[in-house]
């Protein structure tokens, strides 16, 4: 009887101190933009969708996070273009507007008919805003990637605009 008098006690002290879940992993999309410093080549303009997932501890006042995300593009050539990458995000959190630096690592893949696909890698760095209470953001980002060769005309070092939602978190 003693047993279960203590594992009761027990149960009911750890279900009265416990705390509520905070949800940590927020999912959505976004869409981006490709605008290049130099216009003459086939991306400048180029428009893409593709998924976002972070993940942040829940601390006050600040925000620390990882984001992985990828964007597959419509470019005008007969190619195929999408990046995907792995990042940091550090900011302040606040009510209404939350602004972050964001950094990290980067892959680009090039595809063309009659030619092999090509993948290149480089850091990327930007600057973001998470606008009120709906998990709505506006990132610009550099992303520095090395010469290919074999894509010349889309191969330089872009600025990216994304906008997306995200739920969960």
């Amino acid at each position: 009887m003693r047993r279960l008098l203590m594992t009761a006690s027990v149960a009911l002290a750890c279900a009265t101190v416990a705390q509520p879940v905070v949800a940590q992993v927020s999912f959505g999309g976004q869409a981006a933009m490709i605008t290049m410093l130099d216009e003459a080549t086939d991306l400048n303009g180029t428009f893409g969708v593709g998924p976002r997932v972070e993940f942040s501890p829940p601390i006050p006042g600040l925000t620390l996070g990882i984001v992985g995300q990828g964007v597959y593009y419509f470019p005008d050539g007969d190619f195929d273009f999408m990046t995907y990458g792995l990042g940091a995000k550090v900011g302040l959190s606040t009510p209404m507007v939350s602004p972050y630096v964001i950094g990290g690592w980067q892959w680009r893949r090039t595809s063309a008919e009659g030619f092999d696909a090509v993948t290149e890698d480089g850091a990327t760095v930007g600057v973001g805003v998470g606008l009120g209470m709906i998990p709505v953001f506006v990132e610009v980002s550099m992303e520095f990637n090395e010469e290919d060769p074999a894509f010349p005309d889309v191969d330089n070092d872009p600025v990216v605009i994304q906008a997306g939602v995200l739920v969960g978190g």
